[in-house]
């Protein structure tokens, strides 16, 4: 049995792992780029999320839970730098306190460990410098170095017998062969963890053509400021984005974001501008056109837009932000990194909330994996190699 996956981003190089440690076949994984982790994987805050914001009963709730406590052993176990800090919401008036309520009760339904409220007190002992009236803590939230935790999921995917690929684009799919770059390459079973571009690879394969990324730019930015862990606003569930939190990274280093902005240099537009792939590659689909045309008819998410494009630009408005949980000074250091979430919409332009599979006979596409992907790989690709990948 030869199994190819492609991209050997977290995802991709989890489901690599997993198949060579059953020795079930032979795994090729496949990247255009010269080395892995250079988009999604790579271009993270690195936070290990506990399932605070999670939807009970949802593939994600569940992969979330089970992925956190699976990827902070493997950290443990092989020398990935991480830190166990948790994870702190804070609230600055009743709503926002109902709010909290709110997400502890789904975080109790869906199996949070220790999730609980606390006082104003028990917020400024933990992070001295937070504002809130009250918080909800979170202890199983942790921090990693992303990048490396990639790197150790490929090193032991090759360990045991897979080969990896770089500088290989795949341009066409077809039943048992894919064209890439270098040439053709056969398959007895396809994986695509293609992410940035998983729909448009789908598509080329005949499947997932109800679907289409739309993909959205954030942006961290490196801050002067005291932080122990991880201080978040309370989210809106209604919208798939967190809002700027500060977090400390396993270097020692404080980064507040990210913002959430439509990308309009196209998927892989880490520079802001403007590029015409853009049209080529997003706005081109049907999905994108309804998503805006909902987006545009509902007041509550052009303000959402509109907020995120403003801090996005403006840095006044970028540490008024922050200043909603930090009582703190803070300073703007340099740009600490940039990434594109690939958010999936269908033909409706509604946002998927939850992953998202395709799959034929002798191929799977993982059209969705957003965050928490990253939380969740390990699971994610046990459920995989589990339900699809060994029939």
């Amino acid at each position: 049995m030869k199994y190819v996956i492609i991209g050997s981003g977290v995802i991709g190089s989890a489901i690599a792992r997993e198949l060579v440690s059953r020795k079930i076949g032979d795994v090729l994984v496949l990247d255009k780029e010269s080395l892995p982790a250079q988009h999604t994987s790579g271009r993270n805050s690195g936070v290990i999320h506990s399932g605070l914001n999670q939807k009970p009963g949802s593939l994600k709730a569940r992969l979330c839970l089970q992925g956190s406590s699976m990827l902070r052993r493997y950290c443990r176990e092989n020398g990935v730098p991480i830190e166990e800090c948790g994870t702190i919401l804070v609230a600055n008036d009743n709503d926002e306190r109902r709010r909290l309520r709110e997400l502890e009760s789904s975080a109790v339904a869906c199996g949070v460990p220790g999730v609980r409220i606390i006082s104003k007190d028990e917020l400024k002992e933990r992070e001295p410098f937070a504002r809130g009236l009250e918080g909800l803590f979170s202890p199983t939230g942790a921090i990693v170095a992303s990048s490396k935790l990639v790197y150790a999921l490929m090193r032991d995917a090759e360990y045991n017998g897979a080969a990896y690929q770089f500088d290989t684009e795949v341009t066409r799919i077809g039943e048992k062969e894919i064209d890439t770059s270098k040439g053709k390459i056969c398959f007895d079973f396809l994986i695509n963890c293609g992410g940035l571009h998983a729909d448009n690879l789908a598509h080329t394969a005949g499947l997932g053509r109800g679907y289409s990324v739309i993909p959205f730019r954030g942006d961290y930015r490196e801050v002067e400021a005291k932080v122990n862990g991880m201080i978040y606003h309370v989210p809106d569930l209604r919208f798939p984005f967190l809002g700027v939190h500060l977090t400390k990274t396993v270097d020692q280093k404080v980064i507040a974001g990210p913002t959430a902005t439509l990308s309009l240099a196209g998927r892989e537009g880490y520079a802001r501008g403007f590029k015409s792939r853009f049209f080529l590659e997003t706005a081109n689909s049907l999905g994108f056109w309804m998503w805006a045309a909902r987006t545009l008819s509902s007041g509550s998410q052009l303000r959402q837009v509109v907020h995120n494009l403003k801090i996005s630009r403006d840095e006044e408005a970028f540490l008024a932000d922050v200043a909603q949980i930090y009582t703190g000074e803070v300073q703007l250091k340099d740009n600490y990194r940039s990434g594109i979430r690939p958010q999936i919409v269908n033909r409706g332009g509604r946002l998927v909330e939850d992953f998202l599979i395709d799959r034929s006979d002798c191929q799977l596409h993982i059209l969705n994996a957003v965050s928490p992907g990253f939380t969740a790989s390990l699971a994610f690709a046990k459920y995989v190699v589990d339900n699809y990948a060994t029939r």
